[in-house]
């Protein structure tokens, strides 16, 4: 899973880049007065082809205890039952999860909105029909350079042209495609061209921001993370490019960092649940904190523990001490129940 800051109520860490209407339920409301997440980020699995120096789940390898297809399942239909509004699926490489499809059908079955987040390596054209007839709201692609170079700089497996190739099969099926941009000193002055060569795909937008200082990126942070000097003129294209393709297509940017989110989301927040390959419900991706179990809990008794956790003076310090000491961001995947 990538890992870039936006105000996808923190989320891809946990909400992946939602347009005007999407956006809209995320604001204005206390999260408390919820009944049930307006939004639920799935980490499906944990394996991954890649081996990313930015990975925030320092996916490659299944959990020993990742959910069964029939929980998985099983919590699909729980989504259905809160008639949630909207699912993001990601891993690891959700492509990989055996399962995938299944739980994709019910999701769709009932309309809810849906959106894979992949690497696009595993998209030939028979998956691309297989997501194409599933009619989505989005496949977002990762792709980290306008060149194979770059991409594969960072992702040290990867294979920039079959997630270029992916691209093209979505696009020419008639999926609502969008890319996603990690930038990091091996490929942020690539961000112009690549949101040129994005427009030439014919893709609905282009996401980025700054990359989130948590897993295998927090123990990378040395190699990877820009300066402000590139980030200052990263944001100036990021600009640019977003005023050049004004009402063709979409360039999302979010300027703040994991922190600055942090400080936010302790204040308020976000209507939303980050669900890990094993079950286990995070509060955000930035913090340790565990606050559920869909193996041993009903999403909507998850729900009501999510929304008292954020209150709790364990939650409230650590976190202040994270904002204080960013390297405690390293401690992002050495989960605990709160």
């Amino acid at each position: 899973m990538d890992i870039v800051a936006e105000g996808k109520d923190l989320n891809r860490l946990t909400n992946p880049g939602p347009d005007n209407e999407l956006r809209a339920m995320f604001e204005g409301t206390r999260f408390e007065d919820y009944e049930s997440p307006l939004f639920i980020a799935w980490q499906i699995n944990s394996a991954c082809n890649l081996g990313c120096l930015h990975c925030c789940e320092e996916s490659g390898h299944s959990m020993p205890d990742e959910m069964t297809k029939e929980q998985s399942l099983d919590f699909c239909r729980q989504i259905v039952e809160l008639d949630i509004p909207y699912v993001a699926i990601s891993g690891g490489e959700p492509l990989l999860c055996p399962h995938i499809f299944d739980a994709c059908q019910i999701i769709r079955d009932n309309n809810i909105s849906l959106k894979i987040e992949t690497n696009g390596e595993f998209i030939d054209e028979e998956v691309a029909d297989k997501l194409a007839a599933l009619k989505m709201r989005s496949v977002q692609v990762s792709i980290d350079g306008a060149t194979s170079q770059a991409h594969e700089s960072l992702r040290l497996a990867g294979d920039w042209e079959k997630a270029i190739e992916a691209c093209k099969y979505l696009l020419d099926r008639g999926v609502n495609t969008e890319i996603v941009f990690v930038p990091t000193k091996f490929n942020i002055h690539e961000i112009g061209d690549l949101c040129d060569l994005a427009y030439s795909l014919g893709v609905y937008g282009l996401y980025t921001g700054k990359t989130m200082r948590i897993g295998r990126a927090a123990k990378n942070w040395d190699i990877i993370c820009p300066s402000d000097a590139e980030y200052d003129k990263f944001f100036e294209v990021v600009q640019e490019k977003a005023a050049r393709y004004e009402g063709k297509m979409k360039v999302y940017y979010y300027p703040y960092d994991v922190i600055e989110e942090l400080k936010y989301r302790l204040e308020c927040p976000s209507a939303s649940l980050l669900i890990i390959p094993n079950g286990k419900v995070k509060l955000i991706g930035p913090l340790p904190f565990t606050c559920g179990d869909l193996k041993k809990q009903s999403l909507k008794q998850v729900w009501d523990d999510y929304k008292t956790a954020w209150r709790k003076p364990e939650v409230v310090e650590f976190t202040g001490k994270v904002i204080a000491d960013p390297n405690l961001l390293a401690e992002s995947n050495n989960w605990r129940p709160v």
